[in-house]
């Protein structure tokens, strides 16, 4: 009887694929792997983060104050299915699972327990201690002779002696002065901004470079570079068909591959330009909307002198 696929569930078929394949190991013959997808590279900086905050805290409430100050966000709701991490700038969230065993919530559970066995509730104040405000100490100087007593009391007070800095700080206690915030650097934010810096200087190179009056100039070098890789691309494949020959020189392998380089070195060019020409749309567009918005929406009808006058 012939077992048809269609026929055949999808579980039979995926259990006598894992036989065909384990026979094959056994004889020695080749198996069809199957390709691993490429992670991304914010999962590494995750797990990094991760790391980073399993060393500095030992309860749930730290982890998730040392992971906030790195720039992630910890979702561990109980009445969600998966625990997850996310960018604090708004980005997509990540199950902890797709991290690995070892970053997973159980895991992580353990490592933090391990930590408060050892420490105690408070690892991360030990590590991070909040900062105190120490005054400095104020050495007088050796007399006030020859000055009045009025300069003594300004020098005393508004000076830069301690009653002074005393007096500033209890106004910075009390918020007549303004508390400064500690600026805080978050790396996934930066990495989002700084992302394309280099594409942006290379676009910019190339149109200083090349000194394109417009915006037209720009594509018409784009066509004439379109045209030197169809015909370097032509030229390459008449020498592949010579290759192809038994009595091919040995130089056309050369020839090949300068010719290879050339192409790749068109195409970053191209691909340079292209990118040129879409920021420089997208610049005259926002442009555009800027001044359609600074314009007022119902502008008033001017009205003639004869009327202004009759009035």
């Amino acid at each position: 009887m012939q077992l048809r696929m269609k026929d055949t569930p999808a579980e039979e078929v995926l259990r006598i694929g894992r036989e065909i394949e384990k026979l094959c190991r056994e004889y020695g013959l080749s198996v069809v792997e199957q390709p691993k997808k490429k992670e991304p590279a914010r999962y590494a900086r995750m797990r990094e983060a991760i790391d980073q905050a399993c060393e500095d805290a030992s309860i749930a409430e730290d982890f998730h104050r040392a992971l906030y100050q790195q720039g992630y966000i910890f979702g561990s709701d109980p009445n969600r299915r998966y625990a997850t991490i996310r960018v604090r700038d708004g980005g997509r969230a990540v199950r902890l699972y797709r991290l690995g065993e070892e970053y997973d919530l159980p895991a992580i559970d353990d490592r933090l327990r391990g930590n408060y066995l050892l420490y105690g509730p408070r690892l991360y104040e030990l590590k991070h201690p909040p900062r105190q405000y120490t005054p400095k100490r104020y050495r007088p100087k050796d007399s006030y002779a020859g000055k009045g007593v009025l300069q003594i009391f300004f020098e005393v007070f508004f000076g830069e002696s301690q009653m002074h800095r005393l007096y500033l700080y209890y106004c910075y206690q009390l918020g007549i002065l303004p508390k400064k915030q500690q600026p805080r650097i978050n790396r996934p934010e930066l990495e989002h901004i700084w992302k394309d810096t280099e594409k942006i200087l290379a676009e910019h190179a190339f149109v200083h470079d090349h000194k394109f009056p417009s915006l037209q100039a720009i594509v018409d070098y784009r066509k004439g570079l379109s045209q030197q890789m169809e015909t370097l691309t032509a030229q390459r494949a008449e020498i592949v068909k010579q290759m192809r020959r038994k009595d091919a020189p040995p130089e056309l392998a050369d020839q090949r591959m300068a010719l290879t380089c050339k192409i790749a070195e068109l195409r970053k060019e191209d691909k340079i330009a292209e990118g040129a020409i879409k920021r420089i749309q997208r610049t005259r567009d926002s442009n555009r909307i800027d001044r359609e918005n600074r314009m007022p929406q119902h502008p008033r009808p001017r009205r003639r002198r004869r009327e202004q006058e009759r009035e």
